[in-house]
């Protein structure tokens, strides 16, 4: 294992992720559950959308963010399997997000704008990032 002193980033980045896996999980829940106060915050129609989605996107969205979650805590606990929970994560996240930007009907930028293909965008890329830095971690020996 790499000292500790080396790689000074990998607890925060971790904190980091773990922070923002969390904000994913509160969003997932609170819409899965339809909590009004959290739904009223989006237009009628955005929130049609979302809490209509079919199953298949469903358990993708559920995969990105508690995959997320999970992994992101690996991480800070130093884990070898974090680049590997966090690489699942992050597939299941492009391909939803690639799924409403390209393939859904109707496509989430007729239903959220291009406010909502950055935001789900965004989240992909930071999967995308959290995935890539974890399996960097693991390369440089700072995982277990």
């Amino acid at each position: 294992m790499t000292d500790e002193t080396e790689i000074w980033h990998l607890m925060p980045v971790a904190i980091l992720a773990i922070l923002w896996n969390l904000a994913g999980c509160a969003d997932y829940v609170l819409t899965q559950y339809g909590v009004a106060p959290y739904l009223q915050i989006l237009t009628q129609t955005n929130a049609e959308y979302f809490t209509s989605l079919p199953s298949a996107l469903d358990g993708a969205w559920a995969i990105a963010v508690w995959g997320g979650l999970l992994g992101s805590v690996m991480l800070f606990l130093r884990l070898g399997a974090a680049p590997w929970v966090l690489g699942v994560a992050a597939l299941a996240m492009l391909g939803l997000a690639g799924w409403l930007i390209l393939l859904a009907v109707p496509p989430l930028a007729e239903v959220s704008g291009l406010f909502g293909v950055a935001m789900i965008a965004g989240a992909a890329g930071m999967a995308t990032f959290f995935y890539l830095y974890a399996r960097q971690m693991r390369v440089a020996g700072a995982l277990g």
